[in-house]
């Protein structure tokens, strides 16, 4: 019998998980979790029903489209919104995936947290931080996304929070003076359930660059006409510079949708949306699995002028938020308890409060909360260990270099029977965050050990 080792159950390691089963019992599955969570995750854990994905839920899923949605149908108390909280889709994926580990017996489950891997023997030894030391044939890095960075480096100080999940510890925070770092989706939950939790709470969300995240109400995935896979590797081969024939691409593919406005004007100025809501984020949806296409076929000084011109455009138009919250967000703004603040230079602690400065302000807080997204992984002592001794290499746009077709671990003597999936793989793959890169990635993965137990 073949072993395989699956670290972290959050999403990923849930739709991974929910594939290897069928190889079973010819394929023993090792499940870690430190936290022990069985598929939700930091980021569908238990948490304030406020806290609303930003993908309609007809678009989520574990195994496939509709699973979600038929899951919603037969609760006891069905909920047709649109867009559904994130505990409540962390329920679905909880319940769906412990009644497969009931079923499966070669599927086993650990709350241990992994602190190291040796390569021993053709295989690979995993160390616990129990002491445990188990080998396998194959492991999959499912470890999800870290905590955000503490650019500041105010870890420490009281009153300063660097991890605001599950929100529901917030809930405690009141104060007229609240800094939350960020203005994005985690940011805009944080905001949401501390001004929601009192009616004395008054909350600024800094940034450097970034503005509020734009709305959608609906939208459905559209087949692409131009940005297809075939048609994409056709035009850009041998072309002198991707960038400008992925823009001329992205215009021609909103033209055949009769979308009238250009990629450019968009990314320039994210509400100019409205012109076409729903339609726009629909044909965005589909390029879902493009834009890691797109990603590979960037030379590397195309990789950094778009890094350092587009980036941030592009994630502001890209990313929008359920208009639900929008609304409320904008409801704050105008009673005066919600400030939004752009061009955060520094923040440091002096005389008991956060003090933030920024290119034309300077506000003091009592309380810091950091809500800027997830972290690089490699901050974690799993990964500066695999790096340290030579099981993984760093990626120089976060996470550790993997190979683009079968998601395997490269390290300096090439590739392994170490995979990786989400987070750990943003350098390569570049758009982590949405569930159909990790569909595809599971997939991927999943083929590749279905060899040992054949």
């Amino acid at each position: 019998m073949h072993k395989v080792a699956v670290i972290g159950m959050g999403y990923s390691g849930a739709i991974l998980v929910e594939r290897l089963k069928s190889l079973t019992p010819a394929l023993q599955v090792d499940v870690y979790d430190h936290a022990g969570s069985t598929g939700s995750g930091q980021a569908y854990q238990r948490d304030n029903l406020s806290n609303l994905v930003n993908r309609p839920a007809s678009l989520m899923y574990l195994r496939e489209y509709g699973d979600f949605k038929e899951w919603l149908r037969q609760s006891p108390v069905p909920s047709i919104k649109t867009y559904q909280p994130r505990p409540v889709f962390g329920n679905f994926i909880e319940e769906t995936l412990k009644s497969s580990l009931r079923s499966h017996s070669a599927i086993q489950y650990h709350r241990e947290s992994v602190i190291g891997i040796t390569n021993e023997q053709g295989g690979y030894t995993l160390k616990t931080a129990s002491g445990k030391c188990i080998a396998y044939n194959a492991v999959v890095l499912a470890t999800g996304n870290s905590e955000p960075a503490d650019l500041y480096r105010l870890k420490g100080i009281e009153r300063y929070i660097n991890n605001p999940f599950p929100t529901t510890n917030l809930v405690d925070i009141r104060s007229g003076s609240i800094g939350v770092l960020g203005n994005q989706l985690s940011a805009i939950d944080v905001a949401l359930t501390l001004l929601d939790a009192h009616p004395d709470n008054h909350v600024t969300m800094l940034t450097r660059t970034s503005k509020i995240p734009n709305y959608s109400e609906h939208y459905h995935p559209r087949p692409l006409k131009v940005l297809t896979e075939s048609n994409l590797k056709q035009r850009l081969l041998g072309t002198d510079s991707v960038l400008k024939t992925v823009q001329a691409m992205f215009d021609e593919e909103l033209g055949a949708h009769c979308i009238k406005v250009k990629i450019e004007a968009l990314m320039r100025d994210h509400t100019q949306a409205s012109v076409a809501r729903e339609a726009i984020y629909s044909v965005f949806s589909s390029t879902n699995l493009i834009v890691p296409i797109i990603w590979n076929h960037l030379s590397e000084r195309e990789r950094k002028i778009f890094v350092r011109r587009y980036r941030n455009a592009w994630r502001q138009l890209r990313v929008p938020i359920p208009k639900e919250n929008w609304s409320k967000i904008h409801q704050y703004i105008q009673l005066g308890r919600l400030a939004c603040k752009t061009g955060l230079v520094d923040i440091s602690f002096d005389e008991n409060q956060f003090v933030a400065r920024g290119r034309d302000f300077q506000d003091a807080f009592s309380d810091l909360v950091n809500a800027t997204g997830a972290g690089d992984v490699m901050e974690s002592s799993l990964y500066k260990k695999l790096t340290t001794s030579g099981m993984c290499i760093q990626h120089q746009y976060g996470g550790i270099d993997v190979c683009f077709d079968d998601c395997r671990v490269i390290n300096k003597k090439g590739p392994t029977n170490i995979f990786a999936i989400g987070a750990p793989t943003v350098g390569v793959f570049y758009a982590v965050s949405n569930i159909d890169v990790l569909q595809l990635q599971a997939e991927i993965i999943y083929k590749n050990l279905s060899s040992l137990s054949a």
